[in-house]
């Protein structure tokens, strides 16, 4: 009888053996983890967003190209610091109220876009609000939304300004 049970003690005992390569399946696992964890923060790391600002003021008027005046200035935010460049394309005043048609190109230092957006400003408040879409660039496809408030009197140089000294100054942002 003893010895029927030493026999099934050492079958189990045979059966249950360790596993030696736990330690490998668990740095294997946690590997995956980590790569797993590293993929994620960079898929993050694309941003889905992104707010902006800028300072533009217009240049000239382009009638022959069909562009009803041309703009230029700065940008910054996530964009990095560098230029602006707009094109108003349709530009209509009824009462208080400008509506524009216009191209905005962001070209910043870490990323540029272009958006082509809807201007509504009211002239007596001296604001405007901006909605548009993404169409080239950074973020292509992304719906945009901002502002701006007009300033008579520019807070930098405004070079080759057709009038004078007054800029709009807001930010924009482009994502959900």
């Amino acid at each position: 009888m003893t010895n029927l049970k030493n026999e099934g003690t050492k079958t189990v005992a045979t059966r249950i053996r360790p596993f030696k390569g736990w330690s490998i399946l668990s740095g294997l696992v946690l590997v995956a983890a980590v790569a797993g964890s590293a993929a994620a923060c960079s898929a993050g790391a694309q941003a889905t967003s992104s707010d902006n600002t800028f300072t533009k003021w217009v240049t000239t008027s382009a009638p022959a190209t069909g562009v009803v005046a041309n703009m230029i200035g700065v940008v910054g935010g996530d964009v990095g610091a560098g230029t602006y460049a707009g094109e108003i394309l349709s530009m209509n005043t009824a009462g208080t109220t400008t509506s524009i048609h216009a191209l905005y190109h962001f070209a910043g230092s870490k990323q540029a876009f272009t958006a082509d957006v809807n201007v509504t400003q009211d002239e007596t408040a001296g604001t405007a609000t901006i909605a548009g879409k993404v169409t080239d660039g950074w973020l292509k496809g992304a719906s945009v939304t901002g502002k701006y408030n007009v300033l008579k009197t520019c807070i930098m140089p405004t070079p080759a300004n057709a009038y004078g000294t007054t800029c709009f100054q807001g930010s924009l942002h482009v994502g959900p």
